[in-house]
């Protein structure tokens, strides 16, 4: 810790003074399969390094698939973020708003990179103060959060065997995406169920493949399975149409795609179409809009599941503080991807069997590997 008197505190205000863009390529060791496609075959993050007057260091990071993306810090923000307060991230945010909306006449567009700088600014505060991030978000209600594992769109035997292998490591609710085939969704629903304990659960993930009827007829014949959730079911614009499965579906409808932004929040649970929010921190712009749009949630007695897109270290570490401050444990966790080459960590994030243990160090309480993050540096096209 740097010092954290309250002379250094108001006199600095432990004030930005350097921002790295670091945007990675990690390869992965295999890639899953939904309706819309075959997932990527590396993981295009940016990593955001910012150092602070007093010498604090944080990162952030976060799914970038645009590649060009992380120009946006260097063309846009850097400097106007540079000099700000790491204790001011609502001063940040409106600062981001503020450049964003001149130069794409809407927020939203640049969430990814926002966040992996409102993460940063977080890990600095708790490296600042000595404490983890999950007491700057008002203390942790739980040493470890629960997950669940994904089974991707292959052959009903290759969904069995690997459904099987999960359980064998402790998972208690799996995710099968469905959507591009009916007559194979249910064999391969079936298969799963036939090799594991009744008990486990089963959440399918239509990635928006319905229509709000049809939905409804695809969930009836799956629900036979032992279903936890459906998870997208309709396309995301589709209030009306979720609105109608929901009042329909005989188990909890999970929003995804639909859900970047607190407007989407408040729109989604006042028209009664969804029943739990499935939230990224990368999608919906950093750890501050997420607990907004948690606490949303919460006030209309809905649900909650974190998740982000194959994750690296630094973007996991970040959600365990976010889902253990919760004031219930919500849903399982999209959080236990394991294709990643490396996740940039010195040491990964401790995990008993398909619960992800909460970092307890100093910010996101987690060491960067500087050598594979230079490693990994995306060279450019």
């Amino acid at each position: 810790m740097s010092g954290n008197s309250e002379a250094s505190f108001t006199s600095s205000g432990l004030r930005i003074v350097r921002i790295d863009v670091i945007p990675v390529t990690v390869p992965r060791r295999g890639v899953f399969h939904l309706q819309r496609g075959a997932s990527d075959a590396v993981s295009p993050f940016t990593v955001v390094r910012i150092t602070t007057d007093e010498g604090v260091v944080g990162y952030g990071e976060s799914v970038t698939r645009t590649r060009q993306l992380h120009t946006v810090l260097t063309d846009h923000l850097t400097e106007v973020l540079v000099g700000c307060s790491a204790f001011d991230v609502v001063g940040v945010h409106r600062r981001i708003d503020a450049v964003e909306t001149l130069v794409t006449e809407r927020r939203e567009h640049w969430s990814p990179i926002r966040a992996a700088v409102d993460m940063a600014l977080y890990d600095i505060q708790g490296r600042y103060l000595d404490v983890p991030v999950h007491h700057l978000l008002g203390g942790k209600q739980r040493d470890r959060i629960e997950t669940v594992k994904n089974i991707g769109i292959g052959t009903a035997e290759e969904a069995a065997e690997r459904g099987r292998a999960f359980v064998e490591l402790g998972y208690r609710v799996l995710k099968v995406r469905v959507g591009a085939d009916h007559r194979a969704d249910m064999e391969r629903l079936a298969a799963v169920r036939a090799a594991v304990d009744d008990s486990v659960l089963l959440r399918v993930d239509a990635n928006e493949a319905w229509d709000a009827q049809v939905a409804v007829a695809r969930i009836a014949d799956l629900h036979r399975f032992g279903l936890e959730a459906v998870e997208q079911p309709c396309r995301h614009s589709d209030l009306r149409g979720l609105a109608h499965v929901v009042r329909r579906s005989p188990v909890p409808v999970i929003v995804d795609e639909s859900l970047w932004s607190l407007g989407d929040t408040v729109n989604i649970f006042a028209a009664e179409a969804a029943d739990v929010a499935h939230l990224y921190i990368g999608k919906c712009g950093g750890i501050h809009p997420v607990m907004r749009i948690a606490a949303v949630v919460d006030g209309f007695a809905k649900s909650l599941t974190f998740g982000e897109r194959v994750p690296l270290g630094i973007s996991e570490a970040a959600h365990a503080h976010v889902a253990a401050v919760q004031p219930t444990p919500g849903y399982p966790h999209a959080l236990s991807y394991d294709l990643n080459e490396h996740d940039l960590l010195v040491e990964p994030l401790r995990r008993d069997g398909a619960h992800l243990v909460v970092p307890d160090g100093p910010g996101l309480g987690v060491q960067v590997d500087e050598d594979k993050l230079e490693f990994y540096r995306w060279a450019g096209p």
